[in-house]
């Protein structure tokens, strides 16, 4: 027969122990998705606001490097958006408004999350061959989550990136 010592000596876990250990493990599993879950959807809307600033930078730089027009439009739904080159009629087109029939489309995208505008023009603006926009407000992606970035100000002679707390595209 076996003392008792003999057992505290083998060092074991019960089944009442290991219990235990796996429902906190699941506890704590649970709660690092739900974490997860809420961070990756922050990521998404920042990723779709630096993709829109890096295309309105590019047709900015492209208005000035080929010395015509570049128009910027947000489609109808909110849930795209496309640059066109002013290329109608050739040589060098005429300017504003944009004729995206005509204009040549540089770069089109569809987003996952919606973008409100409240520029001036609508949902269309553009730069004219000296890199300056035509109109001034800001374009904000709309979610529930607080991302870091989620909104542009467009000014005529500048783009800055925020985020959009009370109303307000707060530039970083």
């Amino acid at each position: 027969m076996r003392s008792t010592d003999d057992k505290a000596a083998r060092g074991g876990f019960t089944l009442v122990e290991i219990m235990i250990t796996i429902a906190i493990l699941g506890i704590l599993v649970v709660l690092a998705v739900g974490n997860f879950g809420g961070m990756n959807e922050k990521y998404k809307v920042e990723a779709e606001t630096k993709q829109l600033y890096a295309d309105l930078m590019d047709a900015r730089g492209r208005a000035m490097q080929r010395n015509r027009w570049f128009f910027v439009r947000i489609t109808s739904t909110g849930y795209g958006y496309a640059t066109y080159e002013d290329s109608s009629p050739a040589p060098d087109g005429n300017g504003p408004p944009l004729d995206n029939t005509a204009d040549a489309l540089v770069t089109s995208m569809t987003v996952r999350h919606a973008i409100n505008t409240n520029l001036a023009g609508g949902n269309d603006f553009g730069f004219n061959r000296n890199g300056i926009a035509n109109d001034n407000g800001i374009l904000r992606f709309v979610s529930t989550a607080q991302p870091d970035y989620d909104c542009i100000t467009i000014r005529p002679t500048r783009i800055k990136m925020g985020q959009y707390i009370g109303g307000v595209c707060v530039e970083k």
